[in-house]
């Protein structure tokens, strides 16, 4: 008699739960919706996901070591307030990375992925939408340049430094001119030309650098 197979994988969802409440906080600051500084309780998370205690308390492990919230001085964490030097560091290492990225999606991208970009570029949406649709560009940049290692160390950074585009947004002409950029930017790509597309890049870094810096330290004359 023939032995059956024996088979006891267990189906698994791609993400945990503290995961899912990893991505969803994520998105968040991305968004806007939850600022530096934002204070945020173990009973709102918990409200806000509708998760346990315990995978609560998972997440936000998580987001301690990705940086994203730090120790309030009151009970509970907040949304991480970043420094002068913090901020420097963080766009150092994008003026970097994000050139290169730019430049292996011209290269290696489907004209398929291509269009999807430049038209996440031209969202007509109210400011949280076009915040949202940065995050995924850049996610989508990410995916097509195809290269793991550099997904992995680019995309750490993008978390931290789409916490830091609700704030570079207020100083005074940068929404219109970071419009421009990403333009600019998918307009060499379309072109397929990877030394238009890095430099596009690395101008877009360094003028959200300038602003997130300046907007940080604002913040910090204005809480001291």
């Amino acid at each position: 008699m023939a032995t059956e197979k024996l088979d006891l994988l267990i189906d698994r969802p791609t993400e945990s739960v503290p995961e899912r409440v990893v991505r969803k906080v994520c998105e968040a600051i991305a968004e806007g919706l939850l600022p530096p500084g934002r204070r945020l309780t173990e009973r709102e998370l918990m409200e806000l996901t509708g998760v346990s205690r315990t995978s609560i308390r998972e997440a936000v492990r998580h987001l301690h070591t990705l940086g994203l919230v730090e120790t309030s001085p009151s009970r509970g964490v907040r949304v991480s307030l970043l420094g002068h030097d913090e901020v420097r560091e963080i766009y150092e290492m994008r003026d970097v990375l994000e050139p290169k990225a730019a430049e292996l999606f011209t290269l290696r991208a489907t004209d398929e992925e291509v269009a999807a970009l430049v038209a996440k570029a031209k969202p007509e949406s109210p400011e949280g939408g076009r915040l949202k649709s940065i995050f995924e560009f850049d996610q989508m940049l990410l995916d097509g340049a195809r290269n793991s290692l550099l997904k992995a160390s680019l995309g750490a950074l993008h978390v931290r430094i789409h916490a830091l585009r609700s704030l570079s947004v207020t100083i005074p002409g940068r929404r219109e001119a970071s419009f421009q950029e990403y333009l600019e930017l998918t307009a060499a790509i379309e072109e397929r030309s990877p030394e238009k597309a890095a430099e596009a890049a690395r101008r877009h870094v360094r003028a959200a650098a300038q602003a997130a810096i300046e907007a940080v330290e604002l913040m910090e004359q204005h809480d001291s």
